[in-house]
């Protein structure tokens, strides 16, 4: 007891240090003696603040709850108290004359050298950093004080000045009044806008008439524009957009220099619009000398040839195989290609003018084919100065790759982890046409819950074999569409897999065929087509209690039990997706869109003896679906800061069944609950309607399908400290359901006008997301609002003493997963 009150004190003796230390003004220079506080803009109306504020590189320190207390500044200062910075530098002093000495001893032998050297920048990097930002509680989890110098927020004032003259607002000055509040100095920065500049008239003085007509012919979204307000960046969009267009036309010397502008801002504004000052933009481009004729740069020869290795000494690779197909020269040595692949991904043509859009995609083109390590372009001109030889010079990756994975599989109503294990290989260029054979072997053991209770741990095993052969083309009779999309990226995946599933209630095993299409017109848009996709699905084993459990389940209107019975399911399936995502970089304004189109049973209607030929080979018993089924998902994103970001998300779908068994295949059906959709419900557990959950005679809920699914999410993303990873937080609400369209579903699982407000479950919650670059580790915390079940406002119902019990109407949910959630 005495002990606990001892550590208990500690405590609050530590977190009154940390406090008292952060609010005492540290001994420093007249300039540095108070915090920097927040900064607000006052006076702008057309130009927003967050655009202002960005020009602000000075942030002030975090506070505690909006307090004038500074916790991280504190721990930065109690890290101080046993920081000797030349001890670092000492440290740095040592290491280096260590790596000097032991690069002296073996600077005859290049593989040592190498190996000291990683082992050693490492160790610099860690012992500089030391030096350059503190020890463990100044760097990692304390924060450097952030003081008010009057001469930064000076220079602040005059880059939002410059900014606004850029932006047109020729007349614009701004200002700054601190505010001196306790230990902290707030700045408002004032700023008069005044008249902002619009451009009345532009005209393009090009002296070259070939160049001209090409500048004319490509003027359809022009950065400049009549009628706009007068923006410094849009000049220089300006200047790339005509260097783009004319070197993708043959002048390979023009450059965006090449371009500049006469401004007129002499113009007299008519005395009805003296809110604006107008201006003439003159557009003069350049043609360099060498050009002016009219001449531009032609393609005479395309050379495409494989490398060895880098530092290899194989004599294979010392015998060179040339051969030329459709004008281009091929150099291979110890690996070929298909010539016929290879001429539909390279874009520059002999004969042709020169491109700098078709340099680029015919390198990435033949990057994503997944064969070559990289890929560069050089060229050289002839002895006339106007022909281009044009060389891609590739370097092969390994023909083999082996890779493995292992892990533990953690499933949210389970609690137990159970470990899995993935073993890759990939056979590339296999019949020396770019093609990819890619096997994936998988197994796991998960701990699980029975679906009957008894209060037990199961455990479940899984097997798999996956198989695709990847083809860097469209495979179609007679190549059709091949040289159409032959420029889209078009890949063909061939694909048979099998999987096992052994568990105490059931033995099951499913086949897979599938071959699909897909093709990317522009970096935003993807295309897929599987016009072959087949699933045999055979339960062998069912313990008799199971299945007494899927036989009261139907009685309820759950169609569980159309999982365990042999079938047979076969659709077309069609997707769309568009995303304006960046792949890597803080996160900005983007959408998301994705639409997906299946039908089921498509053939069974074309070829009505073929349901009979099937059951000749695979037995009488094979169930047969025929269904139509949708989704579409959008999702907007906003930036709101540095690392901030709301986002909006609505996902709906819906599956309709024509055939004899009149349900869809269990998967085909839509669920509503877990990590990706409504987080205060348990995975697949919210629904149908106002139906109440399922459960076992052990008191297990089950899982509850739709065919119709309508949810939304709204969530606030910021950013909280970095600690080997960022480490994030989310504010989310989420609303949505699941209904049945039969008319066999209970009046609660039916979708009905009348009823369909009152059957939106909400939900709301927090997220914590630890961002390591390669992977994000997310737990979401869930809290229902409104429960359609129980047709009543729970969020009252919340006990805190109580808060993972769920027993209870209303608990804290937890959500753990790998990614973010959309």
């Amino acid at each position: 007891m005495n002990i606990n009150c001892k550590i208990t004190y500690s405590w609050y003796f530590f977190l009154i240090l940390v406090g008292l230390s952060s609010c005492a003004r540290k001994p420093a220079s007249q300039s540095k003696s108070y915090y920097l506080g927040t900064s607000s803009i006052k006076g702008n109306e057309i130009i927003n603040d967050s655009e202002l504020d960005a020009l602000i590189p000075q942030k002030p320190n975090r506070r505690l709850l909006g307090l004038p207390f500074f916790p991280y500044v504190g721990l930065y200062r109690f890290g101080e108290l046993f920081y000797n910075r030349e001890e670092k530098q000492r440290k740095v002093i040592e290491i280096t004359q260590k790596y000097q000495n032991e690069s002296r001893i073996n600077e005859n032998s290049p593989k040592k050298l190498e190996r000291i050297q990683r082992r050693y920048a490492k160790k610099l990097e860690k012992a500089q950093t030391r030096v350059d930002q503190g020890n463990f509680w100044m760097r990692v989890l304390g924060e450097a004080p952030v003081y008010f110098v009057q001469s930064e927020v000076t220079q602040n004032a005059e880059k939002m000045q410059k900014y606004l003259y850029n932006n047109g607002f020729f007349e614009a000055s701004v200002g700054y009044k601190p505010d001196t509040i306790f230990n902290r100095i707030r700045v408002n920065y004032l700023v008069s806008e005044k008249r902002p500049t619009m451009i009345r008239d532009i005209k393009y003085q090009i002296r070259n008439d070939l160049a001209d007509s090409i500048v004319a012919a490509n003027n359809k979204n022009p950065s400049l524009q009549t009628k706009k307000r007068y923006d410094g960046d849009s000049f220089e969009e300006e200047r790339i957009r005509i260097e783009t267009v004319l070197r993708n036309e043959g002048y390979l010397g023009f450059s965006r220099q090449n371009v500049s502008y006469l401004i007129n801002d002499t113009i007299t504004n008519a005395a009805t619009d003296s809110l604006f000052k107008s201006v003439d933009v003159q557009v003069r481009v350049d043609v360099p000398e060498s050009v002016k004729s009219g001449e531009r740069f032609k393609i005479n020869s395309v050379h495409f040839e494989v490398l060895p290795p880098t530092g290899s000494t194989d004599p294979r690779y010392a015998r060179k195989d040339t051969v030329n197909f459709q004008g281009i020269n091929y150099t291979f040595s110890d690996k070929r290609f298909s010539t016929r692949i290879l001429d539909s991904k390279i874009q520059v043509r002999p004969g042709a003018f020169y491109s700098q859009q078709r340099e680029r995609d015919t390198q990435q083109q033949l990057s994503l084919t997944d064969q070559f390590r990289f890929v560069n372009y050089s060229y050289t001109l002839d002895s006339t100065g106007r022909g281009i030889n044009s060389f891609f010079k590739v370097i092969p990756l390994e023909k083999y790759q082996i890779s493995t994975d292992v892990g533990l599989n953690v499933i949210q109503l389970q609690g137990a982890p159970g470990p899995f294990a993935n073993l890759s290989y990939k056979i590339r260029n296999v019949f020396n046409g770019l093609e990819n054979f890619e096997a994936n072997l998988r197994g796991g053991i998960e701990l699980v819950p029975g679906f009957l209770g008894y209060g037990s741990v199961y455990r479940s095993e899984e097997i798999g074999i996956n198989t695709s052969l990847i083809f860097p083309r469209l495979l179609t009779p007679g190549s059709i569409l091949q040289r159409q999309t032959a420029f889209y990226n078009p890949r063909t995946q061939v694909g048979l897999g099998y999987n096992y599933v052994n568990r105490p209630e059931y033995t099951r095993t499913n086949v897979k065929v599938a071959m699909t299409y897909s093709w990317q017109p522009t970096n935003r848009t993807l295309f897929n087509l599987s016009l072959v996709d087949l699933n045999i699905l055979n339960t062998q084993n069912i313990r008799s209690d199971f299945q007494q459990l899927l036989n009261s389940l139907r009685e309820q209107g759950n169609n569980l039990y159309n999982s365990f019975q042999r079938s047979f399911v076969s659709d077309i399936n069609f997707n769309f997706t568009y995303n304006t995502n960046a792949l890597m970089g803080p996160q900005r304004n983007a959408r998301y869109f994705r639409v997906a189109i299946e039908s089921g049973g498509t053939t069974l209607n074309i070829l009505p003896k073929q349901e009979n030929l099937i059951k000749n080979v695979f037995g009488d018993s094979l169930q047969f679906y025929k269904y139509v089924r949708w989704n579409a998902d959008y999702r907007r994103y906003w930036r709101a800061g540095r690392r901030s970001a709301f986002i909006a998300r609505v996902n709906t779908g819906a599956v309709y069944s024509y055939g004899d068994s009149k349900v869809p295949p269990y998967e085909k059906y839509f669920f509503a609950g877990g990590s990706n959709s409504l987080r205060a419900w348990l995975p697949r557990r919210l629904g149908p309607g106002s139906s109440p959950p399922r459960l076992t005679p052990d008191n297990l809920s089950i899982e509850s399908p739709g065919e119709f699914l309508l949810e939304g999410n709204l969530e606030w993303r910021g950013h909280l400290v970095r600690f080997l990873g960022d480490i994030n937080y989310a504010l989310f609400i989420d609303a949505g359901n699941v209904w049945n369209l039969n008319s066999q579903a209970t009046e609660s699982q039916k979708l009905e006008a009348d009823k369909f407000l009152k059957e939106i479950a909400i939900g709301t919650g927090f997220g914590i997301r630890y961002d390591l670059s390669f992977f994000v580790l997310r737990f979401d915390f869930g809290i229902k609002v409104y429960d359609p079940a129980l047709n009543r406002f729970v969020l009252d119902e919340l006990e805190f003493n109580k808060l993972f019990n769920r027993r209870q109407s209303n608990f804290l949910n937890v959500n753990l997963g790998v990614g973010y959630p959309f």
